[in-house]
């Protein structure tokens, strides 16, 4: 199997989210696993689809999300749906994240098994990880569809660092009300709505600013990232420090105000705020609430950070990095939130470890180099082949 040729058809099967559609993509990879002897089911919901395996084993789950983030075509050296290829890269929506790391995942898969090797893995290709989640690998844990021991998630990842653990989420919509009043008066009199949101943001860099308790992991994992992080985003070790170490904030969606000559009554905000390890979700739910104590506060949505202890998984991966790269690997972890956060939450050891440029990630000209494409599938082959059994 083609892994370059087999990230491309991928690629240019549509299923961006919104809407979420991915019953095309979907039935493709069915067709795929069954050309290589592996049995799955299709759990659906309207044109939202996810694969499984048909008899689901519980020891050891390959996963990976099959929607992608919508693209414009505006900007594009290639149709963001062409699955272009050069001497180099897969180009196209999705590539990167993660229908490169899916066609990998297949790829491996479909080798050891020529090989006539058996492994002991369950298949999970989801929707909804670029959404909100409500019918993707969380409706499967949920429903107890998915109960794994360990799980290793093709998500881009630097290709010496596979990624152990990622910071919380918390989501906030708030509603500042202010009294209304001819803008001749203000700031000598009046009370803002819009000027209630500012000063909550100057509130929001006093919790940047703060430390938060950890331990020697994950002291460890964050020293272990912000080379890499700092390569990738041209910023300093520090920078990248404080990126992983404490609590981001994005201020994605505001609006408010009623006319540019009267003192606003209303103002809507919609923070993103990420979480390290450490920060204790709830504590930080009622500071903001006690500081907002005359304010709406509504909690959209809500994950603690997470982090799995190196074990057996980690070391077969990190054993796979060895083999095909001849270097050390070294766990880190992300800002970013992925599927795995679901699967910790019951206990499962999971790895993210995947190919892409994670320069183009969501970005315009999004692409996956195909040297990652076939480094990732040779880890993967060693991952397979060394699976204790259940």
């Amino acid at each position: 199997m083609d892994v370059t040729r087999l990230c491309s058809e991928l690629v240019k099967i549509r299923s961006e989210n919104p809407p979420g559609y991915t019953d095309e993509v979907i039935s493709y990879l069915q067709e795929i696993c069954s050309g290589i002897g592996v049995d799955t089911k299709v759990v659906s919901q309207g044109r939202k689809s996810n694969l499984l395996s048909k008899d689901i084993q519980n020891h050891f789950l390959l996963c990976g999300h099959v929607d992608v983030v919508p693209a414009l075509d505006d900007g594009w050296i290639n149709p963001p749906y062409s699955g272009f290829i050069d001497e180099t890269c897969v180009y196209g929506r999705g590539s990167t994240d993660m229908k490169g790391g899916v066609a990998a995942l297949l790829s491996a898969l479909a080798e050891v098994i020529d090989r006539g090797i058996d492994p002991p893995v369950d298949l999970a290709f989801v929707c909804d990880e670029e959404g909100n989640g409500d019918f993707g690998m969380e409706y499967l844990v949920q429903k107890r569809l998915l109960r794994p021991k360990a799980c290793l998630i093709a998500e881009p990842t630097p290709e010496l660092s596979p990624v152990i653990g990622e910071k919380g989420v918390l989501r906030l919509h708030i509603t500042f009300t202010g009294d209304a009043g001819h803008a001749s008066l203000h700031p000598v009199l009046g009370n803002s709505a819009i000027v209630q949101a500012c000063s909550f943001l100057e509130y929001c860099e006093n919790i940047h600013s703060r430390r938060w308790l950890d331990d020697p992991l994950v002291r460890e994992v964050i020293e272990n990232t912000t080379q890499s992080l700092s390569a990738l985003l041209s910023i300093t070790q520090e920078q990248s420090t404080a990126i992983l170490s404490r609590v981001s904030y994005n201020p994605g969606i505001i609006s408010g105000g009623e006319r540019m000559n009267v003192i606003a009554q209303k103002c809507l905000l919609d923070l993103d705020m990420r979480l390290p390890w450490g920060c204790d979700v709830d504590s930080l739910i009622r500071d903001i609430q006690t500081h907002l104590s005359d304010t709406q506060v509504d909690v959209m949505d809500v994950a603690k950070p997470t982090l799995s202890r190196p074990g057996m998984l980690c070391d077969l991966v990190c054993a796979g990095i060895l083999a095909v790269h001849g270097k050390k690997a070294k766990p880190g972890v992300t800002q970013a939130a992925s599927d795995a956060r679901h699967l910790r939450e019951i206990g499962a050891e999971v790895v993210n470890y995947g190919p892409g440029d994670l320069s183009r990630l969501h970005a315009v000209n999004e692409c996956v180099p195909i040297h990652m494409l076939e480094h990732c599938k040779d880890v993967y082959m060693h991952v397979l082949s060394h699976i204790p059994s259940p």
